[in-house]
């Protein structure tokens, strides 16, 4: 079993980087990680990307490793707390000894395709949040919850 996000792009926010490098180390440690980076679309200066969107959405379907169990990252997504996103995930941990691919859209989020496509549809957060915060936010869980799933203590 392993964890692999799926993403546009690496995070170029120093903090975002920092989190995302502490929080992937800390779960490969524990289960298995890998980010695998897709390119980013283009967008125009401070527009929206329709395209951008949809070939970023094309690369993330590309990228999933064949058998992974998928789950889309997406605002409209099933929202948890932590107890419940600890019993989600050990579900899926213990029913399935496919990778979890956890799949990221950029900053226009994601297709329809790539929602379709995923055995499960997750929220971080009812808000919109930039996806580099996303997926910090997503790492922290997922860490937590490997944390509490194997008997290890957790700060509070």
């Amino acid at each position: 079993m392993k964890i692999r996000v799926v993403a546009p792009g690496k995070p170029s926010h120093a903090g975002a980087v920092a989190w995302t490098d502490d929080f992937g180390a800390r779960i490969d440690r524990l289960m298995g990680y890998e980010r695998t980076v897709v390119r980013e679309g283009k967008r125009a200066r401070g527009g929206r990307g329709s395209r951008a969107k949809s070939a970023e959405s094309t690369a993330l379907l590309e990228a999933i490793p064949p058998g992974a169990v998928v789950v889309a990252m997406d605002a409209a997504g099933k929202r948890y707390d932590s107890e419940q996103f600890l019993e989600w995930m050990v579900g899926v941990i213990e029913t399935s000894p496919r990778e979890i691919a956890f799949l990221i859209g950029g900053p226009d989020g994601l297709d329809r395709e790539v929602r379709s496509r995923a055995d499960h549809l997750v929220s971080v957060s009812p808000m919109t949040l930039p996806h580099e915060l996303a997926e910090v936010v997503l790492l922290e869980a997922v860490y937590r919850a490997l944390m509490r799933w194997k008997g290890l203590p957790y700060h509070r």
